[in-house]
């Protein structure tokens, strides 16, 4: 099979997948009391629109920044309107701008409508950089959980907490990365899939009233095989580009 062809039908695959699990998962949702509907379906939307940046990310596509930003923006909304200001300033205040990083970045490295990005490598400078970069967003992230999760007067799950911290602290890291357009961005993305695979598979051990858990396991089960596709596929952009 052509790798044009086998893209081409994989990418079919995980969007079907994806779109799949989204509108079973805001049905579920639909189901409860106090389920509110409209936010419900603009919610889902912004998840099909987060599914096909994922993808497009993947191929090196300019236009995963669009539909990006429509999910990132979206989502934001929410968490505003679900009065979570700590989450809500870390997308308007970072994720959203990362978005217009990447876009002016992405088409410095040769990406437009039809053309894939001039991918590139870490040399061992730049590997030690984004190394420490990443030492230290962990070490706070873990702390800022570790803190305020014992001044809510909750009981500290070691295990949740340290894959939370190192979960939180790979998306930060990738996201740069992938906005400077470093083919390791994927082995971050992959570890942050896998770890939420884990991570709320420990939840739905642990607290198996929490149903739900169901739907961001298969969501980010569908992630991490695209990310694997998305090593494939930036490694032979890079290796083009070395």
């Amino acid at each position: 099979m052509k790798e044009q062809t086998f893209n081409k039908w994989f990418n079919i695959f995980i969007l079907a997948g994806m779109t799949v699990c989204v509108i079973l998962s805001t049905i579920f949702k639909m189901q409860e009391p106090e389920a509110r509907q409209t936010l419900l379906v603009i919610s889902a939307f912004g998840a099909l629109m987060g599914v096909v940046s994922t993808v497009l990310s993947a191929n090196g596509s300019l236009w995963n920044f669009l539909f990006g930003l429509i999910d990132v923006s979206i989502y934001s909304y929410i968490l505003f309107d679900s009065q979570m200001p700590s989450q809500f300033l870390l997308h308007v205040l970072y994720i959203i701008p990362m978005e217009f990083v990447g876009i002016f970045q992405w088409r410095k490295r040769g990406a437009d409508g039809k053309k894939a990005v001039k991918a590139r490598r870490l040399n061992g400078k730049s590997a030690l950089l984004y190394g420490l970069l990443f030492l230290g967003v962990l070490a706070a992230t873990s702390a800022i959980s570790y803190f305020a999760i014992l001044k809510a007067g909750g009981e500290v799950n070691l295990q949740k907490s340290i894959l939370d911290a190192l979960v939180t602290t790979a998306n930060i890291v990738a996201l740069v990365m992938m906005a400077f357009a470093y083919m390791e961005q994927w082995y971050l993305w992959t570890l942050v899939n896998l770890s939420s695979v884990v991570l709320w598979t420990i939840t739905l051990l642990t607290e198996p009233q929490v149903g739900y858990a169901v739907i961001p396991i298969v969501k980010y089960s569908f992630y991490f095989i695209n990310g694997i596709n998305g090593i494939r596929i930036w490694r032979k952009l890079s290796r083009e580009q070395a």
